[in-house]
C-alpha cells in the first residue's frame, strides 16, 4: 500500500535547480536509504515531504491518517521538564485516551441503561486500543530505549535544559523511536552516538516493521539497515533495489552501459556530418545528404552527467618535532574517571620519571594525559 505519493515534483533556488520533475511512490515497511552528494538536495528533500518547504512545481500526498515522524534537531524543550517527561510525551494520545476513559467511568453512575451500554461500549473500545498499544508497559518501553541509546547514563530525572547538544539530540531521537510512526524520517542519526549505542539502533531499525528513509554517511550501518536506495543526482531521483553495495554495482554498470553507448553515438554523429559535408553541394548525392540530416535533426543525443569538481588539499610538510616534547616539575597525574592520587606510572605509557618530594615528567611523543599543577586549582 502507497503512504507517499510525489508527483512531478520540481524545486529550486534561485537559478540553481534542486529537483526536476521528479516522481514516486513510497510502499508501507519499505526501509529507504537516500543517498547523493552534498549538495544534491537531500536535506531539501525531507524539508518538502515534512511540508516544511514547498515545492515550486508538483504534489506531494501523503496517505490519510499515516503519522510521519521527524527527527526535528531544532524542537523546543520547555524549561523544567525532565528527560523522563520528554520520552513519556511520546505517548500523549494514550494518556488522553486513558482520562476520556476515566471520565466515561465517572459518568456511569449517573446515567440511564441505553447510555450506559453505549459508553461500556466505548470504553471497551478504548481498553483495547490501550492494550494494543503497550500502554501498560510504557515505562518499561522508556527503560529500554533509554538504555540502548546512553541516556540512562545521564538520568531520567535532569533537567532538559542542562542538556548538551548531543545529549538533547539523543533524546529527542528516542522520543520519535518510541512514538512507533507508520513512517520515519532520519537525518544522520548515529550522530552523538557510540558504538554500542549504534549497534542497539540497527538492531531496532532491522527489526522495524513501519517504513523509514534513512540519511547517513556511516555505509555499514545504512547497508544493515535499508533493503532500497534512492539516489539524488543531477536534478533526479533513482530507485534502487538492495543495499548500498548493490546500488554502486549497478550504478556503475549502468554508467559503463551509458558511457559505451554515448561513445558509439558520438562516433555516428560526427559520420553523418562528415557525409552531409562531402555531398550536400553534389546534385548527384544531395538526397542521400538530406536523408543523413534529418536522421541528425531527430537524433535523440545522449548527454553524460557532468563530473562534480571534487574538493583538493594541499597540506605543507614540514620537519618533525623533536623527541622530548615538553618537561614538567609539580605535576599531579590523574586519569579520567580515576580517583584523585593515581600512580603516574598507571596513566602514563613510556615516560620516566624521577620522583623525590615533586613529581617530575618528561613526556615523549605520543603520551597523552591530564594533569594540574601541585597547588592549582582543580577544575570540575
Amino acid at each position: 500500500m502507497s503512504i507517499l505519493n510525489v508527483e512531478r515534483l520540481s524545486h529550486g533556488f534561485g537559478d540553481r535547480a534542486i529537483f526536476s520533475d521528479v516522481s514516486f511512490r513510497l510502499l508501507k515497511g519499505e526501509h529507504i536509504g537516500l543517498i547523493g552528494a552534498n549538495g544534491e538536495g537531500k536535506s531539501t528533500f525531507m524539508n518538502i515531504i515534512t511540508g516544511k518547504l514547498q515545492p515550486d512545481e508538483g504534489k506531494v500526498e501523503w496517505s490519510k491518517r499515516v503519522r510521519v515522524g521527524y527527527l526535528d534537531q531544532h524542537a523546543v524543550l520547555s524549561k523544567g521538564q525532565t528527560i523522563q517527561d520528554v520520552l513519556r510525551s511520546a505517548f500523549q494520545y494514550l494518556f488522553d485516551l486513558e482520562q476520556e476513559m476515566n471520565d466515561m467511568y465517572g459518568k456511569m453512575g449517573e446515567v440511564g441503561p441505553e447510555e450506559l451500554e453505549q459508553l461500556l461500549e466505548e470504553v471497551g473500545t478504548i481498553q483495547d486500543t490501550l492494550t494494543t498499544q503497550d500502554f501498560y508497559l510504557i515505562d518499561a518501553k522508556i527503560q529500554e530505549t533509554a538504555r540502548g541509546l546512553g541516556i540512562t547514563d545521564i538520568g531520567l530525572d535532569r533537567d532538559v535544559t542542562d542538556l548538551s547538544g548531543g545529549q538533547r539530540t539523543k533524546i529527542l531521537l528516542a522520543k520519535l523511536l518510541l512514538e512507533k510512526p507508520d513512517i520515519l524520517l532520519l537525518d544522520e542519526p548515529t550522530n552523538y552516538l557510540d558504538e554500542v549505542h549504534i549497534e542497539w539502533l540497527k538492531r531496532y531499525l532491522q527489526e522495524y516493521e513501519n517504513a523509514f528513509i534513512l540519511i547517513s554517511h556511516d555505509i555499514p550501518f545504512l547497508n544493515s539497515v535499508i533493503n532500497l536506495i534512492y539516489h539524488m543526482e543531477n536534478q533526479q531521483l533513482t530507485r534502487y533495489v538492495g543495499d548500498y553495495d548493490q546500488f554502486q554495482q549497478v550504478y556503475e554498470m549502468k554508467k559503463q552501459q551509458l558511457e559505451s553507448a554515448y561513445k558509439r553515438q558520438q562516433q555516428e554523429i560526427a559520420e553523418l556530418k562528415d557525409f552531409v559535408a562531402r555531398n550536400k553541394a553534389s546534385v548527384a548525392t544531395r538526397n542521400m545528404a538530406m536523408s543523413r540530416q534529418k536522421k541528425l535533426d531527430k537524433m535523440e543525443v545522449i548527454e553524460l552527467a557532468k563530473e562534480k569538481p571534487k574538493p583538493q588539499f594541499n597540506f605543507k610538510e614540514s620537519r618533525a618535532s623533536s623527541k622530548l616534547v615538553f618537561e614538567t616539575t609539580g605535576l599531579v597525574i590523574e586519569t579520567i574517571g580515576s580517583p584523585h592520587g593515581a600512580r603516574p606510572e598507571d596513566c602514563l605509557g613510556r615516560s620516566e620519571w624521577n620522583r623525590e618530594d615533586d613529581l617530575a615528567s618528561q613526556h615523549l611523543r605520543g603520551d597523552s594525559f591530564f594533569g594540574r599543577q601541585r597547588g592549582a586549582r582543580r577544575q570540575s
